[in-house]
């Protein structure tokens, strides 16, 4: 990556006084670097439209409200065409905790969002698209988590995304009436509180919401995965 391109990752201190949030946005860039490019089997044009429909277009904007309640936030700079950053909850590198790895969007993207051949199933090149830029992005947020919790002695990490009115055609819920805010949740970790809280919160300002709808589960830094110490219920 040269000093032209942007960071794969930025991380946004607050300027108020600091919380212990931490606002993860995985999918708000477009950005994808030459070499990567490289290896991507759609035309330019093909390639644009798609970045249309996976890009969670505008999260930044969405979510600067967190840094003036004293959130850090941790933005990829990166296409998630690159690595998905969020792909297995975060968690994993092993596409077989991830659900939409059965249509090719896993950790490391083969399929397009129509179905089409993004890239070529190549286990060598995704291992080092891993090893460049999935596992330092996630060795970088847990330090983030990892000195929060140093700080504050918790942290509550908001993953944060958006999706589109009308269902992708690679999305497994093609149920019409989709919400206008999907709460989602990990079952350990997630305080109940905090979903009833802003469920209602947001109910009161008009808009439809569920719990893991369209999607289930939360982002959780992989050392604090089925522990309670990084968000105590």
């Amino acid at each position: 990556m040269t000093a032209a391109e942007p960071l794969p990752f930025r991380v946004i201190r607050p300027r108020v006084a600091a919380r212990p949030i931490v606002a993860h946005i995985p999918h708000g860039a477009t950005h994808i670097p030459d070499d990567v490019r490289a290896g991507i089997l759609l035309s330019n044009a093909d390639l644009a439209a798609e970045l249309v429909r996976m890009t969670d277009w505008h999260t930044r904007e969405l979510y600067a409200w967190t840094g003036r309640l004293g959130a850090t936030r941790f933005a990829n700079g990166l296409s998630r065409l690159v690595v998905d950053p969020a792909a297995g909850r975060g968690r994993f590198t092993d596409d077989a905790q991830e659900p939409m790895a059965r249509v090719g969007q896993g950790a490391v993207n083969t399929r397009t969002s129509l179905g089409g051949q993004l890239r070529l199933e190549d286990p060598a090149a995704r291992q080092g698209l891993l090893e460049r830029h999935f596992l330092p992005y996630h060795a970088a947020l847990d330090a983030l988590v990892a000195s929060t919790l140093a700080r504050f002695g918790r942290c509550l990490v908001l993953d944060c995304q958006s999706f589109p009115t009308e269902p992708l055609p690679s999305e497994p819920d093609q149920a019409p009436g989709r919400p206008d805010v999907c709460i989602r949740t990990d079952a350990f970790l997630t305080p109940p509180l905090l979903v009833s809280a802003l469920a209602a919160a947001l109910g009161r300002e008009g808009f439809h919401v569920e719990v893991d709808r369209r999607f289930a589960g939360a982002l959780v830094p992989l050392r604090w995965y089925g522990r309670t110490h990084a968000c105590p219920r």
